[in-house]
Formats: structure tokens, sequence, C-alpha cells
């Protein structure tokens, strides 16, 4: 094997790993830049609110809106594919699989709590917050959770799973980045290996939509309306997190045990979030009605013909 092999295979073009590593590399460089610059201009903004969700809005949008163009840049010099093969174009579908993640995403979130409800660990009762509160503060949540799930799906289902499913290493990419999606999700409050489990089988799941559809609209669905569900509707902590949801549809009591509701990190660390997520995974593989759009599967087939 010649050096340039191990960069380039014998259509010229540069190998998915090191399409993958530059892709990391440059993203995590114009990352730093914005993120020193978003904190500059948090500071001031400090002064006008105290709610960080405002705050985060705008992070995550600057956020998915870089992970969106870099992955546009690998694509477009290094297997000449147009922005539409990252997945977050309108194509022929879109809705459709938008709406079967939402309701998917709901539906697994009932599942999950299922267990502790019955068992009479986990109950919910009416907020009673005015209907002009609960519209506001659902309102913000709505538009952060919908930032939040754009921004991690472009990040670790765009580019780097796409580019290595295109050379036909799909599931090296799924391991990778579900991986890496589980350890990040190890600094949130109150992580344990249950919850870091389940967060490695949930990028499975919204790896598999990916694969599933071509787009990024089926794992966006599913991971906007999970997060939103539990959250503003059901008042549980999002991984860890309750400040995203202050005021919430349903109040949560949770009697523990932690292996039953999750306790402080929410029902994402319990045994019934785990069932959710396997049957997922099965019904990413059987679910019948969803396909990717003819000129996705044109873009993939044409990209998986000249690189590997």
């Amino acid at each position: 094997m010649t050096l340039s092999t191990i960069f380039f295979d014998t259509n010229g073009i540069l190998r998915s790993g090191w399409r993958a590593l530059f892709f990391l590399v440059f993203y995590g460089l114009v990352s730093v830049v914005t993120q020193i610059l978003l904190v500059i201009a948090t500071g001031y903004l400090m002064k006008e609110t105290s709610d960080q969700r405002l705050l985060g809005v705008g992070g995550l949008f600057v956020s998915t809106i870089l992970a969106g163009a870099v992955a546009w840049l690998c694509g477009r010099i290094f297997e000449r594919l147009p922005f539409r093969a990252f997945g977050a174009a309108f194509s022929t579908g879109w809705l459709k699989h938008l709406l079967i993640g939402n309701v998917l995403g709901f539906a697994a979130i009932g599942i999950a709590i299922l267990p502790a409800l019955i068992a009479g660990d986990l109950q919910f009762r009416p907020s009673g917050e005015p209907f002009s509160v609960l519209g506001y503060q659902i309102g913000l949540s709505f538009v952060f959770f919908a930032f939040g799930a754009a921004f991690e799906e472009a990040l670790f289902r765009g580019y780097i799973l796409q580019t290595f499913a295109r050379s036909g290493f799909a599931w090296l990419a799924i391991a990778l980045t579900s991986i890496l999606f589980g350890i990040v999700h190890l600094t949130n409050p109150a992580a344990d290996g249950v919850s870091t489990a389940n967060t490695i089988l949930a990028g499975i799941v919204f790896s598999l939509a990916y694969l599933r559809t071509l787009d990024l609209w089926l794992p966006f669905g599913l991971h906007f309306m999970w997060n939103f569900a539990q959250g503003s509707i059901f008042g549980i902590e999002v991984s860890g997190l309750k400040f995203l949801s202050p005021i919430t549809l349903f109040v949560e009591t949770d009697h523990g045990p932690k292996w039953l509701t999750g306790e402080a990190y929410g029902i994402e660390g319990s045994v019934g979030c785990t069932i959710a997520l396997l049957l997922l995974i099965g019904t990413m593989y059987f679910l019948p009605g969803i396909r990717p759009a003819p000129q996705l599967e044109e873009l993939a087939g044409r990209a998986s013909a000249t690189g590997s």
C-alpha cells in the first residue's frame, strides 16, 4: 500500500475516514471561534434577560447553521454533492417523515413512563398555571427543544454518519456517533451507566431513522418530540436538566427507585426508557411506508460509486 492509497481510493477521492476527520477538525475550529463570540454577546445579553433558554436558542441556531454549512462544504469539496444530500432540504416526503417522527417520539415517551406509572412511583397532576403563563413558557421551550434537536441531529447524524454510510461503513458510523452521543451526555447532572446506555441506544435509533429516509426530518421529529413531551408536557427532567422546562403542562412527582423512574436524571435514566428505545429500534426496521426520496437515493448512489 502506497502513501497515496492511504489517503485516496482508486478514484482519487479522499477516503471516508479522512473526510470525517476533516469535518470534525474544521467544525471544531470554527465552533471554538464562534463560541468565543457568543460568550461575549451572551455577557451583554445577560443584562437584559435571566432566562437561559432565550440565550440558548441563539447559540443553538448558530451552531446548527455551522454544522450544516461545514457539512455542505465537505460534501461539496470531497464528494461533489449539493446541499440537498445533507438531508435538511424539503425533499419528497419530508413533512411525512417529520410527522411520523413526532408521533413515534411521543409514543416512545409514553411507553418509557408506563412501568413507573403503573407501579405508582411516578405520578402527574395538572400544573394549574394560568393559560397565558403556560402558553409563553411552553412556547419558549418548544423553540428551544426544536433548535436543540436540530443541532444535535445536524452534528451527530450529519456529515460523519452520512459520508461513512455512503462508503459502505454505516454500522461503523452508527457505533462511533452513538457512543460519542452517549459520552457527551455523561457531563449532564445525575448521569450514570443506565442513562449513558440509553443515550447510546437513542443515537442508534436516530441513526437508523436517517438511514431509512436519507434525510434528517425523521430523526429530528423523533428527537424533538421525545424531549418536548418529557420536558414541557410531563414535567420530567430532560437528560438531567430541569431549567429547560420550568413551567409545564403537568407536574411530576417522583418516588423512585432510580432504576424505575430515573429520579434526578429523568425517565431517560430508567429501564422503561431502555424498553422504549429497543422497541423504537425494531420499529425503524419494520415500519412500512417510509423510504428515501428518489433524488436522495440518486445522490447517495452516485457518491457510493465514486468514494470509499
